[in-house]
């Protein structure tokens, strides 16, 4: 199978059409057409259905999406590797990080990479949990620090587990349920979530399930903390917040806590990476440096770790144990 057509696959379905790619790529469409013909005679399945409208995926297409891309990005590193073999501290390092632990880690983060590798660069995106596991599966990330959302980790990723945020209901001063102290108080509330619609990992679906409450449907789905404190703070919307980003908020009189009488569903923060690739030393270096300031705040007290000791549970597994 050769990488020009794995290449010239990916480049037809993002342009969403065989005219589209072929000017991208400077080809005619015989030849491309011919060049997608020629994959499928040698996988044996049919990966794309063609119609004046485009092309789109089948199902044997979207399966193999995800490998090509994968496989496609693991060549490129690898020739970014091949060229600074004498690996001289450059490289582009990519990633992501959810709302809650971006507040946390970054400024940290950029800082202790750049003073031990002043010549790598970052590329960093804030997202929601749910959408940065993907992103890294398919080598659009190196890495991604947010919550465990998914019951079943997939088979391509690892998860190491590296702190627990206790997040905080917030809302404006002068909130008309400023006193509420319980969640049954705020069910009937305008809420704001920082995880993506439709997607798990909802924290404040599953706070309200573990309560026996049901389960509110958030007004607001925001992927930005800095967008999410301005609406919160101009409206009467009710939000989540991880509490170094709160103590800020109300040092500024921008926002006020809810305390709970009942703590919240906590949040198991780690670091997600490939499974079946290695990483690159900008990426392994920046992994450390992840795993290094959790550490650090989880011996301020900041945090609490929830990476595993050595014949110790993770918090999340004595969790759930104390459940059955």
């Amino acid at each position: 199978m050769r990488l020009q057509r794995i290449e010239q696959f990916i480049a037809v379905v993002d342009a969403g059409s065989i005219r589209g790619a072929a000017r991208r790529l400077g080809v005619s469409q015989p030849a491309l057409t011919r060049a997608l013909q020629q994959l499928e005679e040698e996988l044996g399945v049919q990966l794309m259905q063609r119609s004046v409208r485009g092309a789109s995926l089948t199902a044997a297409g979207s399966a193999f999406l995800a490998r090509a891309r994968v496989a496609e990005a693991e060549l490129r590193m690898g020739a970014d590797e091949a060229r600074r073999s004498s690996d001289d501290g450059g490289g582009l390092v990519t990633v992501g990080v959810s709302p809650s632990a971006a507040s946390l880690l970054l400024p940290e983060f950029v800082t202790a990479l750049r003073q031990q590798r002043p010549d790598t660069r970052i590329r960093l995106l804030e997202l929601s949990p749910g959408t940065l596991p993907p992103l890294v599966r398919e080598a659009a990330l190196d890495m991604a620090v947010a919550h465990h959302a998914r019951s079943h980790l997939d088979a391509g990723l690892r998860f190491r587990p590296l702190f627990e945020i206790q997040m905080r209901v917030v809302v404006r001063p002068g909130h008309p349920l400023a006193s509420a102290r319980s969640l049954n108080e705020l069910v009937q509330c305008a809420w704001l979530s920082m995880a993506a619609p439709g997607l798990p990992g909802d924290l404040i679906r599953q706070s309200f399930l573990a309560a026996g409450l049901p389960a509110p449907v958030p007004a607001v789905h925001c992927g930005s903390h800095s967008v999410a404190l301005d609406l919160i703070a101009a409206s009467d919307m009710v939000g989540l917040l991880p509490p170094a980003l709160l103590r800020s908020c109300m040092a500024a009189g921008r926002l006020v806590e809810l305390p709970m009488a009942k703590p919240l569903v906590p949040l198991d923060v780690g670091l997600y990476t490939r499974a079946d690739s290695p990483a690159t030393p900008a990426a392994k270096a920046a992994a450390q440096i992840i795993v290094a300031i959790a550490r650090r705040l989880a011996l301020s007290g900041e945090l609490r770790s929830t990476e595993p000791i050595r014949g110790s549970p993770s918090a999340h597994s004595r969790r759930v144990a104390a459940s059955r």
